[in-house]
């Protein structure tokens, strides 16, 4: 395809393209979604090196002290069931109570795009959703007590719903001027909790009721019942066709010039926060199965394996000023998982001869990942790491599992065998170019 030809084909695709890109970007209920997933990953992180703390990997029952690594890795075992109480207090406390910060977070923000105030939408949320999650009961024991059951994983959808409605309610009260209206002496700060008094008695009204018949038709509370309908959506969207679409939505984005992560991410986060917990519980319980895809194992077996495999290519074979400056300049960004200076150096964006191997290894390989971590052959991920941890390190402390590590390793090498003869005609196809500009 000629120069003009691929320019207004580019132009076209982003055309179409790019406008809806913008508005999912910009449509208010996403943006809270993921700025308020966002807030939480200090947390999710602090609960996963704790909860490592606290489980570590192994097994004192196939494993013996005939060495120092192996002595310390019983040590540890040994330390952390003595002290396994004390170090489960930060996990509970962060990866326990996620949907208690993704409630508040979502509604904090969702109250600030519609102009109202943040912290009275984020606590109204908050409070209907521990009203109808974890209600209190008495203990003989203890006094008052509130279950975690709901708290973590199993009620972070219920939360976000919870967020939603409950903004919404304010927004369309606020709209309507229906409020307790204060002096005007009276400062904003002051006024603002008052404000919100109506929404909240409604709310309040709405969901207390609704919880109520909700237990004494299905025995259960609203966020059980919520949990109950969606397990199975869940379930179906954590499946391998769901990540084989998400991979080739990642790279197609990609290649049309639009940052694919932004976009495919706003829809799969919410999965992928809710899975890495509902993993994490079963870890710690060591009850129940865990699903692949939670945390960051689109991009682990994706752009975080391929654009480094592409890099060590360059490296093989490039002979064209252009790739071996790039690879200067690249290198270090990507090993940390930064992949921008690859994606537009190169550039990836419309240029098939390097976009389509790319598509093809993220395809196979998260493919391949999925379904060697739902056998059981590999852990699958249930620890949250910062996300410029190279990947194969990634991918070892959020599994604790080393055989993840000789998979990833594999599997980086096929990539390298994917990427090398496109690579290489790429790098022709620069060189002739150059060749003939300096004629």
């Amino acid at each position: 395809m000629s120069s003009s030809k691929m320019d207004l084909f580019q132009e076209k695709i982003q055309e179409v393209f790019l406008p809806i890109a913008d508005k999912l970007n910009s449509q208010r209920h996403l943006a809270a979604l993921k700025n308020g997933m966002t807030c939480t990953i200090p947390l999710t992180i602090i609960g996963g090196f704790f909860m490592l703390l606290a489980q570590p990997p192994v097994n004192p029952a196939t494993l013996q002290p005939t060495n120092f690594f192996f002595k310390f890795l019983l040590d540890w075992k040994a330390w952390s069931t003595t002290y396994a109480q004390v170090l489960s207090v930060p996990y509970n406390l962060t990866i326990g109570l996620l949907a208690v910060y993704i409630t508040f977070s979502i509604a904090y923000q969702l109250g600030k795009q519609y102009k109202l105030n943040g912290i009275s939408c984020g606590v109204s949320a908050l409070f209907l959703f521990l009203m109808t999650s974890a209600e209190p009961f008495t203990s003989a024991d203890n006094g008052l007590i509130m279950s975690m059951k709901n708290l973590g994983g199993e009620g972070m959808f219920y939360g976000i719903i919870v967020a939603f409605v409950s903004v919404e309610v304010f927004k369309w009260m606020s709209d309507r001027n229906i409020k307790l209206k204060m002096p005007a002496q009276v400062p904003p700060n002051v006024a603002a909790p008052f404000e919100a008094l109506f929404p909240l008695v409604f709310l309040t009204t709405l969901f207390f009721i609704g919880n109520i018949v909700c237990i004494n038709i299905t025995g259960n509370n609203l966020c059980r019942l919520i949990f109950t309908l969606l397990y199975p959506l869940m379930r179906a969207s954590s499946s391998l066709p769901s990540v084989m679409l998400c991979s080739i939505l990642l790279s197609l984005f990609w290649f049309m010039g639009i940052h694919g992560n932004n976009i495919v991410g706003s829809v799969l986060t919410p999965i992928t926060t809710a899975n890495i917990a509902l993993n994490a519980s079963a870890i710690m319980n060591g009850s129940g199965p865990t699903t692949p895809l939670a945390g960051s194992f689109m991009t682990i077996f994706g752009n975080w394996m391929s654009y480094p495999a592409m890099m060590v290519c360059f490296f093989l074979v490039a002979r064209s000023a252009q790739l071996k400056s790039l690879r200067k300049i690249a290198l270090v960004p990507d090993i940390f998982n930064i992949n921008e200076p690859l994606t537009f150096g190169i550039p990836v964006v419309m240029n098939i001869l390097i976009a389509l191997p790319l598509l093809l290894c993220n395809l196979v390989m998260c493919s391949i990942a999925y379904l060697i971590m739902d056998a059981g052959l590999i852990g699958s991920i249930y620890i949250t790491v910062p996300w410029t941890t190279p990947g194969v390190i990634n991918l070892f402390l959020s599994t604790m599992d080393f055989r993840a590590v000789i998979m990833w390793v594999i599997m980086f090498i096929v990539d390298i065998l994917i990427l090398l003869p496109f690579v290489k005609a790429y790098d022709k196809q620069m060189l002739m170019q150059e060749n003939a500009s300096s004629n």
